[in-house]
């Protein structure tokens, strides 16, 4: 299964006048749980400057809405 699998990282996203320029992977490689706990201990701990530009990096996917990306969501998707 695709979340067990060691291909997710933390990454900080470096946002431009538009939008996405690049990004920058911190940590990893982690299975999508890993890397969701470690998020919430980030966003707990507002350890980065700017916690908001942070997101988990994994293969692309498509997400509920339909787009096909390659940032996951933080939570548990319902």
């Amino acid at each position: 299964m695709l979340k067990n699998k060691k291909q997710f990282y933390i990454t900080e996203l470096n946002m431009g006048d538009d939008g996405l320029e690049s990004y920058t992977d911190y940590s990893g490689p982690f299975t999508l749980n890993k890397a969701r706990k470690i998020m919430e201990k980030v966003f707990n701990a507002r350890s980065y400057s700017n916690f908001y530009n942070m997101a988990i990096r994994g293969p692309r996917h498509t997400n509920g809405h339909g787009h096909n990306t390659e940032f996951y969501n933080q939570r548990e998707e319902i």
